[in-house]
């Protein structure tokens, strides 16, 4: 019986990576290890699925992990109102993120949704626009909220034009659709519906801003490299992630949480697309006093806002300040070096073009204001600002090559993968050690049977500790304990259905950090699942095919090439001192008859039937064989000349000749066995030929058998 670890919570999502999805569980699984809990990351799509579906997936119906996990986490679209009441009744605390109950029967985190689109409305229409347009999928509840934030904020009539989905896809209007609108600003319901907006629009002629502003909402990490830069509305997923488990963890504890909304602000990030075009080089006004507080104030604001930025981000910014001072200040020889190190610091936290405009701006206002001030060293200040801009410009082309560093390392890890699991032979896809192609630490697989039960091989891990245990298991208790105690700091353990259509395979787990850099649905987890049950359905498929290459379709018996395989193999065995063997070629009399009268298919059928009939007259060590139309052939390990070959020669003819019961009638048949023995013949071939001869002489003397 599979063990249980405690301080466990659960985290349901449509995926488990990605900028949006990822960085959510992310901020659970961080928010969680610092209260001393692990997190268990389930998928509810199946693998390398595309998020198509709203208000969870209805195919998502197992409890799993339910045994580990004290409660659960429960993401927008990941499982359906059904399922989280059977979770409840269970005794699981549930917290939602993203979306609520309509009866609102547990505690929901969301965005600032409202807030967020109201600031976005004010915005423009600070910037002059009056025929602001909204574009969204109204079937999802977080776009529904942002509409009606939009009508409550513009004041005028709605001017809608309705999208497909979420994604640059659902852009199905034109731009003739947006010109009938007369509109001269586009809030888009999401960042990738903004993308599908401009692309449509700008393959008119319509540039962004000169022709129209642009906002989205979601602030996905393309936003701030697109051209123009697309203003939009970042959600704290971060703050949202710590919020759901401050709120899991008292419901476990048995505290009483308020059902409903708990919301945190969304913050509006101006960019080109809305209008600021000098958003990256015009820095804000500011009370702070000239000098080092007010490049500490600036530092600051590089930061991602308040609630994306991870934690301890704020002494990231203050050491930047401390660094850069006194390497412009300083008389130590070393100042340049450790400001590099803290500015790479801080622009990697939010790596953009605007970030890198920010920092020079900020820094080149520092060395005016100590220029302005007749501060004494300021005579060697322009040759230290000189350095930092270099090093500046180092930090962006560093950050550049670690992408494509990365980049290569991935295509590396897809080859190895791909060989691994789809071309090596040598290898069982459900024996996880492939995975250390890959970050994880270590992995299990729970491979579903025919009739529907796990069964758990093996597991993998990279670095000593327990031996993660096979045997069988229950969806309930999968991951097994030995893994969930082998995730380390900044390590979730994450699960995801080997499932693609039709094909289930069951489920991969795997202890890695949560990947936030890349599509939803994309994330390396997602695709070795994906990869995992491509490679069982290849195996089987290619099983399949073996087997009917070397299988009669018709009785299920060996066919003729295999036969010959066995035959060959038998001698080469015999040739070499192994065991001697005999050879039975069976004719059926009769059967040509039982055709013209009672048709094909009685023929077809009685084959079968003398088939049964073969295989129940011999020992499990014999191979029998269809040699073609109603012509049979066995093989005899251990058996020569003597009573035995009689005897077993006698049964298979009595057994034949007895009647049969088909779906067209009752028909009898008669057979002529010929017999020959290895020590007669050297080769397959010539011993074949014998049996046939044999079985011939038979039929012509109009004995049963030799």
């Amino acid at each position: 019986m599979d063990g249980t670890v405690d301080r466990v919570i659960g985290v349901l999502s449509p995926f488990v990576g990605g900028t949006y999805y990822g960085r959510l569980v992310a901020g659970v699984s961080a928010a969680a290890e610092r209260r001393g809990w692990r997190t268990i990351a389930v998928q509810a799509l199946d693998a390398a699925a595309d998020m198509s579906i709203n208000g969870g997936n209805p195919a998502f119906v197992e409890p799993v992990a339910w045994r580990h996990a004290a409660g659960f986490v429960v993401l927008a679209e990941a499982v359906t109102p059904q399922y989280l009441r059977e979770l409840m009744l269970a005794g699981k605390p549930v917290v939602l993120v993203g979306h609520e109950l309509a009866d609102g029967g547990c505690p929901a985190v969301l965005p600032g949704n409202g807030a967020g689109v109201r600031e976005i409305v004010s915005h423009l229409v600070g910037h002059g626009h009056q025929r602001i347009a909204f574009t969204g999928y109204l079937e999802a509840t977080d776009v529904r909220e942002r509409f009606e934030a939009y009508k409550g904020a513009y004041r005028h009539e709605p001017l809608f034009l309705p999208a497909a989905d979420n994604l640059e896809s659902g852009i199905t209007w034109t731009a003739d659709d947006f010109r009938r609108l007369g509109a001269d600003a586009l809030v888009a319901a999401t960042d990738r519906n903004a993308i599908g907006a401009l692309r449509v629009l700008a393959a008119a002629g319509l540039e962004c801003p000169r022709d129209y502003a642009l906002t989205g909402f979601d602030n996905i990490d393309v936003a701030a490299f697109m051209r123009p830069e697309l203003a939009s509305a970042a959600q704290p997923l971060a703050a949202m992630g710590d919020r759901a488990v401050e709120l899991l963890l008292r419901e476990i504890g048995g505290e009483r949480v308020a059902a409903g909304p708990h919301r945190l602000p969304a913050v509006f990030v101006p960019r080109t697309s809305c209008g600021c075009t000098d958003f990256a080089t015009a820095l804000p006004a500011t009370a702070a006093p000239a000098g080092r507080e007010r490049l500490a104030e600036r530092f600051a604001a590089a930061l991602p806002p308040e609630g994306l930025r991870p934690a301890g981000s704020d002494g990231i910014a203050q050491r930047a300040v401390t660094a850069t001072v006194e390497a412009i200040t300083g008389d130590e020889a070393g100042g340049i070096g450790r400001a590099a190190t803290a500015l790479q610091h801080l622009y990697s936290l939010s790596p953009a073009t605007e970030t890198l405009r920010f920092l020079l701006r900020a820094i080149q206002e520092y060395v005016a204001t100590l220029t302005d001030l007749d501060v004494p060293s300021a005579g060697r200040v322009g040759g230290r600002v000189q350095e930092l801009m270099l090093v500046l410009g180092r930090v962006n082309n560093g950050v550049q090559f670690a992408d494509r560093r990365h980049l290569r390392s991935l295509i590396s890890m897809q080859y190895a993968l791909n060989t691994a699991l789809l071309y090596a032979r040598d290898t069982d896809p459900r024996d996880p050690s492939w995975l250390a192609a890959t970050p994880a630490t270590a992995a299990a697989i729970a491979w579903r049977g025919p009739a529907g039960a796990l069964t758990r091989g093996p597991g993998w891990r990279r670095g000593p500790g327990p031996a993660i245990p096979a045997g069988p298991t229950t969806i309930e208790a999968f991951p097994p304990a030995e893994l969930i105690a082998a995730a380390g700091p900044g390590q979730t353990v994450v699960l995801v259905p080997a499932k693609i259509s039709g094909s289930d395979r069951g489920w991969l787990a795997v202890v890695d950090t949560i990947e936030c850099d890349v599509e939803d649905g994309r994330e390396l987890a997602n695709q070795c699942a994906a990869l995992l049950t491509v490679a069982i359905d290849l195996r089987e498929q290619e099983e399949r095919l073996r087997r009917s290459a070397l299988s009669d379709l018709l009785t299920a018996l060996p066919n003729r090439a295999s036969f010959l395989a066995t035959l060959e193999a038998a001698v080469e065995r015999a040739a070499a001192g192994g065991p001697p063997f005999a050879v039975l070629f069976l004719d059926l009399d009769g059967f040509k008859r039982v055709n013209d009268t009672l048709g094909h298919a009685a023929g077809d059928e009685l084959l079968v039937h003398v088939a049964r009939r073969i295989r129940g007259c011999l020992r499990p060590t014999d191979v029998p064989a269809r040699f073609g139309g109603d012509e049979f052939l066995v093989l005899l390990p251990g058996v020569t000349d003597g009573a035995a070959l009689a005897e077993i020669t006698e049964r298979l003819a009595r057994s034949i000749r007895a009647p049969f019961n088909l779906a067209a009638g009752s028909a009898r048949i008669g057979v002529s066995i010929g017999a020959t023995t290895s020590d007669r013949h050297p080769t397959a071939e010539q011993l074949l030929h014998d049996a046939d001869a044999a079985m011939y002489r038979i039929k012509a003397s109009g004995s049963p058998f030799g």
